[in-house]
């Protein structure tokens, strides 16, 4: 085997595992995120940065063909918490101009935000679980693929 394949048969077979730790280290990012928050620490970048491992997370788990659709329900929620999360500014900006102090907007934006977040990561942890069924020898594959891709790098 050459080693362009064997870099193919890496990726390949270390993708399960991959998108399976994802799909269990971003709902810790995400409780992590809002207990910070309830600290008072700001969490646009910890956001941010969750939100690039939901874009990632979402990509590697749509080329896994042997896990159900429902993977795609936790990254789609966050996605849509992202966009009301940007209306919701918009809207708390707009009431601040206009003399308000914003309460309104932040009540509706933790009324409707929250509950998306929690049921999105019910829905990692679900897809976690089903990955974790179609590939139950995930963690072995991508051990195997990466030793053999290290031997035959080594040994050119």
């Amino acid at each position: 085997m050459d080693l362009k394949a064997a870099k193919a048969e890496l990726r390949e077979k270390s993708r399960p595992y991959q998108t399976y730790s994802y799909y269990l280290i971003i709902p810790i990012f995400i409780i992590l995120v809002f207990l910070l928050s309830l600290v008072g620490y700001n969490k646009g970048t910890f956001g941010t940065i969750v939100f690039v491992f939901v874009i990632f997370a979402h990509v590697w788990a749509s080329k896994l063909d042997l896990v159900r659709k429902r993977k795609h329900v936790a990254p789609i929620l966050m996605y849509v918490t992202q966009g009301l999360g940007v209306v919701l500014m918009v809207l708390l900006v707009t009431e601040v101009s206009a003399g308000g102090t914003g309460n309104i907007a932040l009540g509706i934006s933790s009324l409707i935000l929250l509950p998306i977040e929690i049921i999105a990561i019910v829905f990692f942890f679900i897809s976690a679980n089903d990955i974790k069924k179609a590939c139950p020898t995930m963690k072995e594959d991508a051990k195997a693929a990466r030793l053999e891709y290290q031997e035959l790098r080594r040994s050119k």
